[in-house]
């Protein structure tokens, strides 16, 4: 046995170079990633993010389905493309003291149909004969908007009675019923605030046209037909009954006016309008007013507008403002104003 180096006897062995030396062993994954504690902040971090969404989340569900619903009627106005309510299309005035050209416009539309009047004061007495004329039917309590009202006073009684339906009874069951002179009725339909007769005296509609013949235009698509007493008497009508052929005209006879009673009227009694339609129509008198009827279809259509717009039943609104809309040969009504019962 060889004897000892000196290095072996003093402990400093030299490494063997043919040696690998051993490698301190690895590092745990966490002990890698979390010498300056990178691990658990970052989970940390993590799970209050999803925490925090998730919270969130459920905050704003929990808002939507427990929020209450607003179900009050909500007034619906002109999408502002159509330059406003008015017929000139000025829109609405800001504040700053400045009359409202909306509303000035709006009443002045509206007041041009008194002046078929020679006198305001004689509303009142004007619509007194008409109610009198309906308490034959048990009617004579309904409204009768003072705009209606002056279309009707332009007439004379026999073909208001006629327009009115007036003694028209309606039947009970399947047959018509009959009028005083034994005629056939045709009386409007519904009872009370919800019948025809009764819409037609409380509606008023407005268009909003930009010239005589667009006017015409919005009324044949929403297929009118259209009655102009004759002047000076007013105890007949011109009837168009087909806007798509103004030579399909005539002098309405008393059983054609009753049978359009069952239908939705309105009235125009501006000067200008009615100058410009009857020049459409071809209507040569100096007409003072003239009546376009609608299908009975849209009846209930304006009828829900009409209940929707404030929340009130029939009997208690005293008159209702229409805006009309025709565009692209549809068109949209929509309540413009609403007065309730006193």
């Amino acid at each position: 046995m060889p004897a000892p180096t000196p290095e072996e006897v003093d402990g400093n062995v030299p490494p063997d170079p043919t040696q690998i030396p051993e490698a301190p062993p690895e590092e745990e994954y966490w002990q890698r990633y979390n010498k300056r504690l990178e691990f658990p902040i970052a989970t940390v971090t993590v799970f209050l993010i999803h925490l925090i969404i998730a919270a969130i989340f459920t905050v704003y569900m929990l808002g939507y389905f427990d929020k209450p619903r607003d179900k009050s009627g909500v007034p619906v106005s002109l999408v502002p493309d159509m330059g406003g309510l008015d017929d000139e299309g000025t829109g609405s005035a800001g504040s700053g003291g400045i009359q409202d050209p909306l509303k000035e416009a709006k009443s002045s539309s509206l007041e041009e149909q008194l002046k078929v009047l020679p006198d305001l004061s004689q509303l009142p007495v004007i619509k007194d004969n008409i109610k009198e004329s309906l308490k034959y039917d048990n009617e004579g309590n309904i409204p009768v908007s003072d705009f209606n009202a002056a279309a009707y006073s332009t007439l004379d009684k026999s073909l208001m009675d006629k327009m009115l339906g007036v003694g028209a009874k309606k039947g009970a069951g399947s047959g018509a019923g009959s009028g005083d002179d034994g005629s056939k009725g045709t009386g409007p339909g519904g009872t009370g605030a919800n019948s025809s007769r009764a819409r037609s005296l409380r509606w008023v509609m407005r268009f909003r046209t930009n010239s005589a013949e667009d006017y015409f235009e919005q009324l044949k698509a929403m297929r009118a037909v259209i009655l102009v007493p004759i002047p000076p008497e007013n105890k007949q009508c011109h009837y168009f009954r087909n806007l798509g052929n103004l030579s399909d005209r005539k002098v309405a006879s008393d059983s054609e006016v009753g049978n359009l009673n069952g239908l939705i009227r309105f009235s125009d009694t501006r000067a200008e309008s009615v100058r410009g339609m009857c020049d459409v129509l071809g209507v040569k008198e100096n007409a003072k007013v003239f009546f376009a009827y609608f299908p009975k279809e849209m009846s209930d259509e304006i009828s829900r507008k009409e209940s929707g717009y404030r929340n009130r039943r029939p009997e208690d609104i005293e008159e209702t403002i229409f805006r009309v809309i025709v565009r692209g040969g549809s068109y949209e009504i929509m309540v413009d104003d609403q007065t309730a019962k006193k």
